[in-house]
């Protein structure tokens, strides 16, 4: 049954995005700044920011911290973008929440314009958070950073994981103009940055500019090995024998980015800890196999690296045959370069549409999806089924028990199907 704060987080979606720091700093203000009352690991780049801001929030906690983790966007609901000691907020707590900021958005001068879903969700976690008496928190930025509703914190270490083209519409048309929006919440203290692929210069020179301490993956600190048996080595700390619950190659960079920025939070780590906390933590819809006949794969994959990735991860599972991919895609996306990695990935490609109101239609999605199987000479079949859990039955249907079903394209996607393929 849908809460009354829920429905009027939902009533927000129809503002859409609305890029600035007005609305939330007046809010904030309002609120005694709850913000201050914790130190922050801010996250943030194009992928892999929820899959470290979770391994940071883990670290956090098991090096003894009563830690928190802001999280976007969510499956299950609301309340999983809120993490205390590794679960979700309790219902009363963040509902209590929203509800206070609700009262102080209609307290907001007019000229301020109307406050979005995730102004409001990052207040009231903002504020939920300080509530439970939190220690530290790992902050996942939204879109971008300059402008993003997150940028409102005073974050003594910044994770940037990597930069690709998305969103370009809002953030720029290329890599250097999306590095400089997402590198604008860097405020001084240390940075933490993940593959760059040629952007380390303007990374130093931010840097320089604010005063802020870098390291960089591959040069300061390090990562070698598979994500189940790993080492990982910083300045004061040198960790081997470690192991994620996941087969998914790129967590093990995630991890490392994790590391690091915890270890300039706290100054040192603890081996032992760095062990227990990263083997415990499982990130949602990452690599996500949910065992069954059709064996099922979800992966969030939302952009043409996070295909990149998922295909390397895929490399090293063999998923039996007949292999059905189930995708969704944003009509914001770069939808043919998803689709000339995806389509090699399947003997059938079930194109479908996620609830949300900037999913592609399937029927558009599968003509573009057969543009891409001719222009790469693959021998993948498509079909389109508008209603995803129709989508997911056939698909099923097809892979036969012997088979596969990857769910990918959008984590709003894997929201609409998370009862349906057991990803709760």
């Amino acid at each position: 049954m849908t809460t009354d704060w829920e429905h009027y987080l939902e009533s927000l979606a129809a503002f859409g995005m609305r890029p600035g720091l007005e609305r939330v700093s007046a809010l904030l203000d309002g609120l005694g700044r709850p913000q201050d009352a914790y130190r922050v690991v801010h996250v943030v780049g194009t992928n892999g920011k929820s899959s470290t801001t979770r391994y940071a929030a883990a670290l956090l906690g098991a090096h003894g911290m009563r830690a928190g983790a802001y999280l976007s966007p969510h499956l299950t609901g609301f309340c999983e973008r809120v993490v205390v000691d590794g679960r979700p907020i309790s219902e009363e707590r963040f509902g209590g929440a929203v509800e206070v900021v609700r009262a102080a958005v209609a307290r907001l001068p007019a000229d301020l314009g109307d406050t979005t879903q995730f102004e409001v969700l990052t207040v009231a976690a903002l504020l939920a958070l300080a509530e439970e008496s939190v220690e530290a928190v790992a902050l996942e930025a939204g879109l971008g950073g300059r402008l993003d509703a997150t940028n409102v914190v005073a974050a003594p270490v910044v994770v940037l994981t990597n930069i690709g083209l998305e969103h370009t519409d809002v953030l720029g048309g290329t890599r250097e103009a999306i590095f400089a929006e997402k590198a604008a919440v860097i405020k001084g203290g240390d940075v933490v940055f993940g593959r760059l692929d040629g952007l380390e210069a303007a990374a130093a020179e931010v840097c320089r500019r604010a005063g802020a301490r870098p390291w960089f993956l591959g040069r300061e600190f390090s990562v070698a090995g598979e994500p189940a048996d790993f080492s990982i080595t910083t300045p004061t700390l040198s960790c081997d024998r470690l192991r994620l619950p996941t087969a998914a190659l790129y967590q093990r960079d995630n991890a490392a980015l994790a590391v690091m920025a915890v270890e300039r939070l706290l100054g040192r780590l603890d081996p032992g800890a760095v062990r227990s906390g990263l083997e415990a933590a499982v990130v949602p819809g990452r690599l996500q196999v949910v065992p069954g006949r059709p064996l099922l794969v979800a992966d969030g994959a939302h952009n043409p690296d996070g295909i990149a990735m998922l295909a390397a991860s895929l490399a090293g599972l063999a998923l039996p045959a007949p292999r059905v991919a189930l995708a969704a895609i944003m009509r914001d996306k770069d939808v043919g370069t998803m689709l000339d990695g995806l389509v090699p990935l399947c003997d059938t490609l079930v194109c479908t549409q996620a609830s949300q109101a900037r999913s592609l239609p399937a029927s558009r999605f599968a003509a573009a999806a057969r543009e891409a199987v001719t222009r790469g000479g693959a021998t993948c079949h498509v079909l389109a089924v508008e209603d995803p859990r129709q989508a997911l039955a056939e698909a099923r249907r097809l892979a036969t028990p012997g088979g596969s079903v990857l769910v990918t394209g959008s984590l709003y996607l894997l929201e609409d199907l998370r009862d349906a393929a057991g990803l709760v």
